[in-house]
């Protein structure tokens, strides 16, 4: 199984370079929300699989940033109340 360390490597070696590879990814995220919209509007299932590919993006990026796994479930957390809380106070999408 790779790890996101293994994955950041690969991009970086394949877009010359973190800065590139970071480039990359963002690109790529846009394109992975418009395709999961796209897939989830026809109830196509592989909208899944690209959000997990969509997860694995951020999970990247996070790394790259020096945030590990353990502090990202943490933000996860914190970032559920702010959901709510924008929900319950704001007709405003999130």
């Amino acid at each position: 199984m790779a790890t996101i360390e293994e994955i950041n490597a690969a991009s970086d070696k394949k877009n010359g370079g973190q800065e590139e590879s970071s480039k990359y990814v963002l690109r790529s995220m846009k394109k992975h929300a418009d395709e999961i919209a796209e897939l989830f509007e026809k109830d196509d299932p592989h909208w899944k699989d690209e959000c997990a590919d969509m997860m694995i993006h951020c999970l990247c990026m996070f790394k790259r940033a020096g945030v590990d796994e353990l502090k990202v479930l943490d933000l996860l957390e914190k970032r559920k109340d702010r959901f709510i809380e924008r929900i319950e106070g704001s007709p405003e999408i999130i």
